[in-house]
């Protein structure tokens, strides 16, 4: 299928985007208060936004500024998962440090023993 400039189609991909961005956040918030069952809700949710995007990404052809903007918020989703991550396994930090020998920085407060 060949790629279109449809306004339309553009905003529900950058509008797809940015909700689970939006779902990203909630999770972290929801994570961050150890409310395990709820990140796995919203994550089944963000499933479904997932599909959303995979069904328009090659439908539409972005400009550079739109390219950028989604780049931005894709970034966002990452850094969540990761602080997301972080918080279900604590345990990963702590193995890079001893098995990967990577700086945790300072302020970090594992300790090795």
């Amino acid at each position: 299928m060949s790629t279109v400039r449809a306004e339309a189609e553009i905003d529900r991909l950058i509008g797809f985007y940015l909700s689970i961005e939006r779902a990203s956040r909630d999770m972290l918030a929801a994570a961050q208060d150890s409310d395990w069952e709820r990140v796995g809700a919203i994550q089944e949710h963000c499933g479904v936004l997932i599909d959303q995007v995979r069904r328009l990404h090659g439908r539409v052809a972005l400009t550079r500024a739109e390219q950028r903007a989604k780049l931005k918020i894709v970034r966002q989703i990452v850094q969540n998962e990761a602080q997301i991550r972080r918080l279900a396994y604590p345990w990963t930090e702590r193995y890079e440090y001893l098995m990967l020998g990577k700086d945790l920085g300072p302020g970090a407060g594992l300790s090795v023993s």
